[in-house]
C-alpha cells in the first residue's frame, strides 16, 4: 500500500547524486533505451548536481554597485538645496514674526 502524507510539511527533500548503476539498469535493461544516450545523459547529470550543490548566492552577489561617478557634485548640490530650503523657511518665520 502506498504511503499518503497529509501535508507537504510531511515530505523533506534531498538532492544526492544519483545511482549510476540502478539508473543505468533500470533504463537499458526495463526501458530498452540506449546504454551510451543513458551514459552520456547521466554524466551530465551528474555535471549539473556538482555545479549546484554549491550553496545558493545572494541577489546581491550578482549586481554590484558602483559609485556615480559625479557623486561628489550630486552630494553637494543637495547639500545646498537643503540649506537653502533652511534659510527660506526661516525667513518666512521672520516675516511672520514682524507681521504680528
Amino acid at each position: 500500500m502506498p504511503l499518503r502524507l497529509t501535508s507537504a510539511k510531511d515530505v523533506e527533500l534531498k538532492w544526492k547524486s544519483c545511482d549510476v548503476q540502478g539508473l543505468t539498469s533500470f533504463l537499458v535493461d526495463e526501458c530498452g533505451f540506449n546504454a551510451e544516450r543513458v551514459k552520456g545523459s547521466i554524466e551530465k547529470l551528474q555535471k549539473a548536481h556538482k555545479a549546484n550543490s554549491k550553496p545558493q548566492l545572494r541577489m546581491d552577489n550578482f549586481f554590484k554597485s558602483k559609485a556615480a561617478p559625479n557623486a561628489a557634485v550630486i552630494a553637494a548640490k543637495r547639500k545646498a538645496a537643503k540649506v537653502k530650503e533652511k534659510s527660506a523657511k526661516k525667513s518666512k518665520k521672520t516675516v511672520a514674526k514682524r507681521k504680528r
